[in-house]
């Protein structure tokens, strides 16, 4: 007799690196998931999702507190990012990304 053992979950990984300069990142989330407690300027972090095949491509954006100075500001990249099934997704947040803060739009 041969058993067979197959898990309906898949898996995605997804790291997150902080190119900001003189800026900490915190509370850094993708999603649903959270990517790191905290990430200096340089430094890199990632997680494996795993999830059910049919809840694959998963599309958000990246949210994060920036402390730089002593001030703290809450934001979220412009763009979205897509990560699908089997995938390793790397994010690099830079002094270039476009982000927004969703609490002071429409004012």
């Amino acid at each position: 007799m041969v058993l067979v053992l197959s898990s309906c979950e898949e898996s995605a990984r997804i790291t997150i690196q902080n190119n900001v300069h003189n800026a900490k990142l915190e509370q850094v989330s993708w999603d649903n998931y959270s990517v790191a407690h905290s990430l200096l300027t340089g430094e890199k972090k990632g997680i494996t999702i795993w999830d059910k095949k049919s809840q694959f491509s998963k599309t958000s954006v990246v949210k994060f507190y920036m402390t730089r100075g002593g001030n703290q500001v809450y934001l979220e990249t412009k763009y979205t990012f897509t990560l699908d099934i089997n995938e390793n997704l790397e994010i690099v947040i830079s002094d270039t990304t476009q982000v927004i803060n969703p609490f002071l739009q429409g004012r």
